[in-house]
């Protein structure tokens, strides 16, 4: 299967209502909108008016047809006559020198404040995306991740992120600058002769054309590449995860063929917008030479005639000379900006689409305001849990038209233990993602203590439950730390509790640095085992009224699964609890077991009264009797069958 496919439909302009959203990003730093408007102003002032017309009056004092000799003989009296703005200014050379220095000064401590306000400027705005984008991914739905994979959000939080930053701190904020550059140039240079200004502007319609031509492929062709990249983020994330089962399974030829087959496709794509790129800057340069040398031209045939007091004359050819690479650089600037942007459009409209992505699971707004959202829990407000559980006519689909539950009606007694049982696709886990709710019924209703589970809050249900998935994950840090992500306020002497109720603490005492043992992002340094019960640890710590085990022992050998099996039967003592079991053997002292199939309740009742009914639980429990070896079937047949005098 191909890593790659086309991620959205190609647009072929730039959407303004995207960059109008990030706006609230760029004006809640206002301030520091400001001090670039005015560094900004005042270097485009220095560069394009100031240093032309400074340089035009020493060219023009030092010309010999114009130069006079002061008569104190000191040359550093000679007047230097010059306009800044249409203002006539003549001063001394000693004071054209002194105020040149100055305003060297003034504009290198006028550029540092403008970079150095630039970075911080992409700093927050980076890192306000990263923070809502973030906070966004933790409201989501778990439908939303069914279909959204981990590489694609990375892509979006690390790359899409530090794109905007720079667009809109340095290529937004360069607008600016460049509207400054051409305002104070096309002042500077209209007061000195506005026909010879008309000649050079003459060409700026060609450019524009030729600007939006090429920006519109440009758009076109990386937006593509982006695609191909964003998934390859997301391929290349899915690889590194499962490494292991390409490794055993040998396809290491296979995954670097695709590897290498979407890197070319990348490539390719990417090698589409650069040609592109690379044929816009000749044609720029080509009308900016032509024009200063029509220029030349005109000024040494003196074929336009201009007004009284101005000079045809070397210093009026530089001059006009510098207006025009004045003109068409910020123009060519200005180009390359809008490219910029439209670069960017893909990356911004992925990235404002995830912070306006809603979840599908939301709260009323009479729940948000007693109980609070899941940020702003109002813990104060919240019920104490019983454990009453009831599904009442609950039917669920993942996708329209496919049922997945139907019709289930289960009532499960407070302080009471309920296997849920059936073969791989008969709904167990799905029934608990919903009493969870990570999702919700699209039927019937679920009712916790006799109320209806949406009239509370997800924060109230989610405080109240303790969840041990069959793959335990482990964060990075101390074990202490692990355990107390299940109660940030929990105190140690909480934690070493439950992890002797989990019987773990032994274990991590033997430990050079016991509880503060460092590990590592995974916990690859234990066994299954352990990790699981640094789990069951984890959930025991919330003291929770509801604890779901969802085949917690499925993944890890027998020998370790006594030990387990045994740190599950301290922790269900007194809480309701539901577990999924894959291995029978483990949940034969179930208070209630339901046996389920294609999304049905087919059975319900004790391990004892099951098998004695001989029916769809007896088949499933004697199939894995037979799996086991000898020794295993005595034990259990005199445990499980014999002692507990289930007839077969």
């Amino acid at each position: 299967m191909p890593a790659y496919r086309e991620e959205i439909v190609i647009s072929k302009k730039i959407d303004f209502s995207v960059w109008k959203k990030l706006f609230k990003y760029i004006f809640k730093y206002w301030y520091l909108i400001v001090i670039l408007v005015v560094t900004m102003m005042f270097t485009s002032f220095y560069d394009t008016s100031f240093i032309p017309s400074v340089n035009f009056g020493f060219t023009n004092s030092l010309d010999p047809l114009n130069f006079i000799m002061p008569s104190s003989g000191n040359p550093f009296d000679m007047v230097i006559s010059f306009k800044i703005l249409y203002v006539d200014v003549q001063t001394t050379l000693l004071w054209t020198i002194i105020i040149y220095v100055i305003f060297i000064l003034l504009r290198s401590l006028s550029i540092f404040i403008t970079f150095f306000t630039m970075n911080i400027f992409e700093m927050v705005i980076m890192t306000n995306l990263r923070t809502d984008a973030f906070k966004k991914i933790q409201e989501l739905s778990f439908s939303y991740f069914d279909k959204t994979s981990s590489g694609w959000l990375i892509a979006r939080l690390q790359n899409d992120a530090q794109t905007i930053g720079e667009v809109v701190s340095y290529s937004i904020m360069r607008v600016f600058w460049i509207v400054f550059d051409l305002v104070f140039t096309l002042v500077t240079m209209f007061s000195y002769s506005w026909q010879y200004s008309l000649l050079i502007l003459a060409s700026t319609p060609i450019i524009a054309l030729i600007v939006f031509f090429f920006n519109k492929l440009i758009l076109k062709y990386h937006r593509i590449a982006r695609n191909s990249y964003s998934y390859f983020v997301g391929w290349l994330a899915e690889c590194i995860s499962g490494t292991k089962t390409i490794k055993t399974l040998s396809i290491e030829d296979t995954i670097y063929n695709e590897c290498e087959s979407t890197t070319k496709d990348i490539q390719k794509k990417r090698k589409k917008s650069m040609i592109v790129g690379s044929l816009f800057q000749p044609c720029i340069n080509f009308l900016s030479s032509l024009t200063t040398a029509i220029l030349i031209i005109l000024f040494l045939t003196n074929t336009i005639q201009i007004s009284s007091g101005d000079l045809t004359s070397s210093a009026m050819i530089v001059l006009f000379i510098t207006f025009v690479g004045q003109i068409f650089n910020p123009i060519q600037e200005f180009a390359e900006i809008i490219s910029d942007i439209m670069e960017s459009q893909a990356s911004a409209e992925k990235i404002v689409g995830l912070i306006e992505t809603k979840p599908q699971l939301v709260d009323s707004d009479n729940v948000i305001e007693h109980y609070g959202d899941l940020f702003h829990n109002k813990k104060e407000n919240f019920p104490a849990m019983i454990g009453n559980i009831s599904f009442e006519h609950v039917s669920f689909s993942y996708v329209d038209n496919v049922e997945i539950l139907h019709d289930m009606n289960i009532n499960i007694k407070a302080g009471t233990s309920c296997a849920i049982v059936g073969e791989t696709g008969s709904g167990k886990s799905t029934t608990v993602n919903l009493l969870c709710r990570f999702y919700e019924p699209t039927k019937g209703r679920i009712v916790i203590d006799g109320v209806n589970y949406k009239e509370r809050s997800v924060g109230w249900l989610r405080n109240n439950i303790g969840y041990v998935q069959q793959t335990p994950f482990i964060f990075k840090g101390t074990i202490k730390d692990n355990v107390r992500y299940g109660k940030l306020d929990a105190t140690d002497e909480e934690i070493i509790n439950a992890c002797k109720i989990v019987d773990i603490d032994n274990f991590i005492r033997t430990l050079k640095n016991g509880y503060d043992t460092y590990l590592e992002d995974g916990g690859n340094e234990l066994s299954q085992g352990q990790k699981q019960l640094i789990a069951f640890a984890r959930a025991i710590v919330r003291d929770p009224k509801l604890l779901i085990l969802d085949e917690a022992t499925s993944s890890i050998d027998t020998e370790t699964e006594a030990t387990v099996q045994t740190a599950i039967n301290k922790a269900l003592i007194g809480r309701t609890s539901i577990i999924i079991a894959h291995r029978l053997s483990t949940i034969v002292d179930s208070d209630r077991i339901l046996v389920m199939k294609d999304g049905l309740v087919i059975e319900d009742g004790t391990h004892i009264e099951l098998m004695n009914k001989k029916g769809y639980y007896y088949e499933l429990y004697m199939n894995q009797f037979k799996e086991l070896n000898l020794d295993s079937q005595i034990d259990i047949f005199q445990s499980q069958i014999e002692d507990k005098g289930v007839k077969i």
